[in-house]
């Protein structure tokens, strides 16, 4: 791939974002002095899926979110928490968690992507916690700039998210800008959205069972080469 912009998702895209949060559980649950293992980290996930549900369908608000999620998985375990605090450590975990690169060679891989490519990171979540965990990567001398939903004001696969981009990146870069990620529902058709070129990262070679899409399938970010 050559003279293109290419717009990289982060989580389960370039690192493995399940371990971060598995970091984060762990380290809650050590500094609030509870038992955590794998049943209560799932237990979590799903109330935690849940409510990001809920936010996705304007339900709940973003703050609601943050803090709730964690109000509810405490009082099913008879646990009386404060959900903000809960939030703050967890977040505060999942910026210090050692990343997991998705592939063992992806830093050469960037690099290479980068001589001749324009690489900027994408990335839906919290503006200070993604931006403190990418700084802590090699990513952060990579690529040329990162975007986070929360400093757009709106998340992918708004168009709006793609709008806010181009409009600091130069709109003249659009058409020839690709996005590479590994959520249909939020990189492909956030990249249809805003009539960009679409790679699905799909390592585990997923079946596709929605009606989004891509362009192009790829199981390797070598493939972009």
């Amino acid at each position: 791939m050559q003279n293109k912009v290419i717009l990289l998702d982060y989580d389960d895209t370039l690192v493995d974002f399940k371990s971060a949060e598995r970091f984060a559980f762990f380290r809650l649950c050590e500094l609030f002095q509870v038992d955590g293992n794998d049943e209560e980290l799932g237990r979590f996930m799903t109330i935690n899926q849940q409510h990001w549900e809920a936010f996705q369908q304007a339900k709940l608000s973003k703050e609601e979110v943050l803090s709730q999620r964690f109000e509810v998985y405490f009082d099913q375990r008879g646990i009386d928490v404060d959900g903000k605090d809960a939030d703050e450590v967890f977040r505060a975990g999942l910026a210090i968690a050692p990343p997991q690169f998705r592939e063992a060679d992806i830093v050469t891989t960037l690099k290479q992507l980068a001589e001749q490519n324009e690489l900027y990171i994408v990335t839906n979540g919290v503006g200070v916690t993604q931006r403190d965990r990418i700084v802590r990567t090699p990513f952060k001398d990579i690529v040329n700039d990162m975007f986070v939903s929360e400093d757009t004001g709106y998340q992918k696969p708004l168009p709006q998210f793609f709008d806010y981009i181009f409009e600091r990146i130069g709109n003249d870069k659009r058409e020839r800008s690709v996005i590479v990620g590994d959520s249909l529902t939020s990189d492909i058709l956030g990249g249809e959205n805003a009539n960009l070129t679409t790679y699905w990262f799909n390592p585990n070679e997923l079946e596709n069972h929605t009606d989004i899409k891509p362009d192009y399938t790829i199981t390797t970010l070598k493939q972009l080469l």
